[in-house]
Formats: C-alpha cells, sequence, structure tokens
C-alpha cells in the first residue's frame, strides 16, 4: 500500500511539473573565438569564426534542459598558415534562470568533425572525427523573442591521433538568439 501511496504521489509531482514546462524553439547565431592548446611544436594563434543553427528550451520553473545544434567555423592560425575546421555541435545544456532574463547553463558538448583541412587544403588526418567538451555559459531573455549568449567551451580530450601531440580545442561563443515559438 505504501509503495502505489508514493508511486501515485511522484505521478502527480510529475503531471504537475509537465503541464507547467514551457517549450520554447528557436533559432541562434554569432561569433567563435577559437584557439586550441598543443603540446607540440605547432604554434596556433586564435582565430575568429562564425555558427548558427537552432536550439529549444524545455523549462518547468526557474530549471530546464537546453539541447542545440548548430555548425560552427572553428579556424586556427598556425606559423604555417590557416587550418581549416568545421564541427557540427551538438551541446545538451542543464539551464538555471535567475530573476526572469539572467539564466547559467552548463553541460556536455558533442562535435562532430565535419572538415579538417590544412593550409594547402589537404585533409588533416590526425584529428579524432568526435570532439566531447564541456560549455559552461550564462545568457540574457529579452523582450520580443529575443537573446543574448556567452559561452565557453573547452574540450575534454585529446583531439589528436598523432603521437605525442596532445590537442584540445577551446572556444568562446557570443551569439544572439530569436523565439520562434514560445518565449525565451
Amino acid at each position: 500500500m505504501k509503495k502505489i501511496t508514493l508511486l501515485l504521489v511522484i505521478g502527480a509531482l510529475f503531471m504537475a511539473t509537465a503541464s507547467q514546462a514551457q517549450l520554447t524553439v528557436g533559432l541562434k547565431g554569432g561569433l567563435n573565438f577559437n584557439s586550441a592548446d598543443v603540446s607540440s611544436n605547432i604554434d596556433v594563434d586564435n582565430k575568429t569564426g562564425y555558427h548558427f543553427g537552432a536550439y529549444a528550451v524545455v523549462k518547468a520553473g526557474p530549471i530546464g534542459i537546453q539541447p542545440e545544434a548548430y555548425f560552427s567555423v572553428q579556424n586556427l592560425s598556425t606559423d604555417a598558415g590557416d587550418l581549416d575546421l568545421s564541427y557540427l555541435q551538438v551541446p545538451v545544456l542543464l539551464r538555471l534562470g535567475f530573476a526572469k532574463i539572467l539564466y547559467f547553463n552548463a553541460g556536455p558538448q558533442f562535435g562532430i568533425n565535419l572538415k579538417a583541412e590544412d593550409p594547402v587544403g589537404d585533409d588533416i588526418e590526425d584529428l579524432k572525427s568526435l570532439d566531447t567538451s564541456i560549455a559552461l555559459g550564462a545568457g540574457l531573455d529579452l523582450p520580443m523573442g529575443l537573446g543574448a549568449q556567452l559561452r565557453w567551451v573547452k574540450s575534454l580530450a585529446n583531439q589528436s591521433d598523432a603521437s605525442g601531440v596532445d590537442w584540445k580545442n577551446s572556444m568562446i561563443q557570443a551569439s544572439i538568439t530569436f523565439a520562434l515559438i514560445g518565449n525565451n
């Protein structure tokens, strides 16, 4: 009897929370300020790229989940020339809101390497196809469905298959968002 009562209470709480959940779906885009930590004799300098894609937010009160999918150009500059890197990024972030317009988010980000070319246009064979990262950020929900985000993303594992090379991508993103369905 106690188990049935407990299940009924948990079910009622879940139904009440689900009925209060808010869904937002929108578009995002902005700039990437890219860098990489490389432990070999390669000197890597920062370079600016861009990103664009879609996001969703499912909120129940101040807590929510924010999955995204976006195309990201994460080029880098080296002594030998520019490296041309592009990823499909898929973060799944926990979102915590404060004061109606401010929120913080954090979580894993999975990047699928779509393009990796050296300065002469040859494929970089030694970069892994999947980049697992941590993403930490903050944002503002503005009127008329607009929003702004600032995020730091850092690779968790070595991205290079080359012997003796430790490569970790890093970037800061500045984004503008626009809600198509719902309100931020």
